[in-house]
């Protein structure tokens, strides 16, 4: 089953969606959720997008997109719990970081 709270603050952090580049912003969780539930799930966000940069796509896929859906296939099998929504925003923020 999806954690959707947890997934619906990593598309709002990434600001997947809203932002033309990624916004990686705790603000946009304080603005969301209100500063004390914010202050509690900022970390696991964190921890979930660090993880996702794990992924040595970047350095094996022969493109761009190739790069994206690699990194999130890997993602994904390691949390099934998290939304495609919360996927494709750390994959955005993956491939403009390795663009």
């Amino acid at each position: 089953m999806a954690d959707q709270e947890l997934s619906a603050a990593v598309v709002t952090w990434t600001g997947w969606g809203r932002t033309t580049l990624p916004a990686r912003d705790d603000a946009l969780l304080v603005a969301s959720l209100g500063s004390a539930r914010a202050i509690e799930l900022s970390p696991r966000v964190h921890a979930l997008e660090e993880e996702f940069f794990r992924s040595n796509a970047h350095l094996t896929a022969p493109d761009l997109p190739s790069m994206g859906e690699m990194a999130a296939d890997e993602f994904r099998s390691a949390h099934p719990d998290v939304t495609e929504d919360a996927v494709q925003a750390l994959a955005w923020c993956y491939t403009y970081d390795y663009k």
